[in-house]
């Protein structure tokens, strides 16, 4: 998913989810979207993680 259809689904700006992107990549170790898919997954729905 780009940005744009990230921040449409939680009705935040795109920038925003960028901004995210770009703060928790560096504490997960990642560089790319393409790692961050290669990891394992963990989905966060408003507040509430499930892995």
């Amino acid at each position: 998913m780009t940005n744009r259809e990230i921040g449409e689904r939680l009705h935040v700006s795109h920038r925003t989810i960028g901004a995210h992107l770009y703060r928790i990549f560096p504490k997960l170790g990642i560089t790319s979207r393409a790692e961050l898919a290669r990891s394992p997954r963990i989905v966060v729905t408003f507040g509430d993680a499930v892995t």
